[in-house]
């Protein structure tokens, strides 16, 4: 199965919520899934330490295999879990680290959550010059998918727009730029803090739901896992 890597040059794109949701729709189809955390932050772990404690009183979550993990123990993990049939993504640090280039360098796919401000767009150009680097050392393609995140309930599509031009503007050209794009909602927010993604959560959020599985399709539509 696959290996994706969830990846930015800076920290506060959303990475981790990413990672977490992501992870709990696959989970929620009824497929494998392994969350590797290499953030120093340890995010998606101490999420999962708080949903294993939920799901030890009762709530009705399935478990979800996350390990924290980096330099050659994440790449070990990703390789064996990927044989066992498990779809892998792995939450980077948000900076160029040897972490993040060992997870690119084993990685299928890398997915880039960007919010649209001048500072994210910009950043994209610097992890595009990552990956290129990487390509020509194992002389294969390795995607960069771009999602934006964090975007403004209010006037969203001219952000987009926008966003868009902008990287025209300044050619900088992600390998693809999902149609569908994931809201600022708080709660993205409530729901990590109970162990959960969007969709375990109650009261349920129909939009923030919508958008994540809006995300998630047109993601498996390109890496057809």
């Amino acid at each position: 199965m696959s290996i994706i890597t969830i990846a930015s040059t800076k920290g506060g794109v959303g990475k981790s919520t990413f990672v977490i949701n992501l992870a709990s729709i696959i989970l929620n189809e009824g497929k494998n899934v392994a969350v590797l955390d290499a953030d120093t932050q340890n995010s998606v772990s101490k999420w999962n330490r708080i949903r294993e404690f939920m799901i030890s009183e009762g709530a009705a979550l399935k478990p979800m295999f996350v390990a924290s993990a980096r330099g050659e123990t994440l790449v070990e993990i990703a390789n064996d879990k990927s044989k066992q049939g498990y779809t892998v993504i792995i939450d980077c640090p948000g900076i160029d680290d040897s972490n993040m280039r060992a997870a690119l360098l084993r990685s299928e796919y890398v997915i880039t959550p960007c919010p649209i401000s001048s500072v994210d767009l910009w950043e994209v150009e610097s992890l595009m010059k990552i990956i290129k680097n990487l390509q020509a050392i194992q002389n294969r393609r390795i995607p960069l998918i771009l999602v934006f995140n964090k975007v403004h309930t209010r006037h969203y599509e001219t952000s987009i727009l926008e966003a868009k031009a902008f990287f025209t503007e300044n050619n900088i050209t992600p390998d693809f730029i999902l149609e569908n794009s994931i809201r600022d909602r708080v709660v993205f927010k409530h729901s990590i803090r109970d162990g959960k993604g969007v969709v375990d959560y109650y009261p349920l959020d129909q939009k923030a739901k919508g958008e994540m599985y809006n995300c998630y399709r047109e993601l498996m539509g390109i890496i057809g896992t």
